[in-house]
């Protein structure tokens, strides 16, 4: 009896022992470890519905490339954070070799054109999450990209691991490039005009567009989805944009509004265009000048491309605005001034929206 308690007793103790053993988070340090070369391409722009470029000078550059790895579970990086600006780059394409990373099952996130430190002290995949890109980090030469987050079905071996090649073995049997999107949209005032022929009292009338801003344009973005239009957006993170002067009599000309936004798909605080206009003065009428906001996308029906709702990343929003026949009074020179209104008014602002792929980025990626 004695022995069999002992017994008991001693592998009691040993799956105790086991079972401690096997809950102790990986050590990394452990793991063999392994390479990440990646090669990028600024593809040209994409559709080209109207005959001409999406995509402005600057758009497509790859100016520095980070890339992050994390255990299967995301509980642990690999290795720290690889940014580098150091690059092989030539007309529109860029190469990173030697990224280290550890083999083993992975997480891979791949970014391009974000700061230096930007994930300085992560140590999960959670962690990475909880990053956010910055709007004020976006420029015409310097936007934000991210991959579709690979999680890999197998553990990358000793050796070479491949990514998009259409003659290899790939991870996850991804044989076509990663496709590399940009983390904010560019908004733009295409045309203005008038309609004012069933009003008498504005026909043939002038308008004038003082001033524009964009109201709840979104500031920040979570930086990668493992899905590939996976939810980026955050919480909160909202504002006006400053007022741009135009003071540009209708019809406007050139593009005389540009702004770049995060992706914004929140219905309760949509993205707004807001435009100050005055209709000017004749001998009959005095000028009289107004606010309208309009929510951009709201019914998801556009001119042209992909029929969505609100803002989404890397795409380009052009909008047509129309002064309808109600959108101003038509005050008679005998009649009392108006005051101010003391908010916004919606008026009567019809905004349609041609909705154009960006073009995409693409990279191809191998693991040593």
């Amino acid at each position: 009896m004695k022995i069999r308690n002992i017994i008991a007793v001693g592998l009691s103790l040993f799956a105790l022992a086991s079972c401690s053993k096997d809950s102790q988070p990986v050590n990394v340090k452990d793991m063999k470890d392994a390479k990440l070369n990646i090669s990028m391409k600024a593809s040209a722009p994409g559709t080209k519905a109207d005959g001409d470029d999406n995509a402005l000078s600057g758009e497509t550059n790859i100016n520095n490339v980070t890339v992050l790895s994390f255990t299967a579970d995301g509980s642990q990086i690999l290795v720290d954070p690889y940014w580098t600006s150091d690059m092989s780059a030539s007309g529109g394409e860029a190469t990173v070799l030697n990224v280290p990373t550890k083999a083993t099952n992975a997480i891979i996130a791949i970014l391009a054109n974000v700061p230096a430190n930007a994930f300085s002290g992560v140590a999960s995949y959670s962690d990475f999450q909880d990053r956010l890109a910055q709007l004020s980090d976006q420029s015409q030469t310097n936007l934000a990209m991210s991959a579709q987050v690979i999680v890999a079905d197998n553990r990358l071996e000793d050796g070479d691991n491949y990514i998009g090649y259409a003659t290899q073995t790939n991870i996850n049997n991804i044989s076509s490039p990663l496709e590399l999107t940009r983390l904010a949209a560019r908004i733009e005032l295409k045309s203005a005009s008038t309609n004012f022929d069933t009003n008498s009292r504005l026909r043939g009338r002038t308008v004038r567009i003082n001033s524009i801003y964009l109201a709840n344009q979104k500031t920040a973005s979570r930086f990668a989805s493992t899905a590939y239009w996976g939810a980026v957006m955050v919480d909160g993170n909202l504002s006006n944009s400053a007022a741009v002067t135009l003071g540009q009599n209708l019809p406007v000309s050139g593009t005389p509004f540009r702004q770049y936004v995060m992706e914004n798909t929140d219905s309760s605080n949509p993205t707004q265009l807001v435009v100050n206009a005055t209709i000017l003065a004749n001998a009959n009428y005095q000028a009289e000048t107004k606010e309208f906001a309009a929510t951009i996308n709201e019914n998801g029906v556009v001119l042209k491309g992909e029929s969505h709702k609100y803002v989404k990343r890397n795409y380009i929003y052009r909008l047509n605005i129309t002064f309808g026949p109600n959108s101003f009074e038509g005050i008679d020179i005998d009649d009392p001034i108006p005051p101010v209104p003391p908010t916004p008014s919606t008026g009567d602002l019809s905004v349609s929206v041609e909705v154009v792929g960006w073009g995409p980025v693409n990279q191809t990626s191998v693991v040593k």
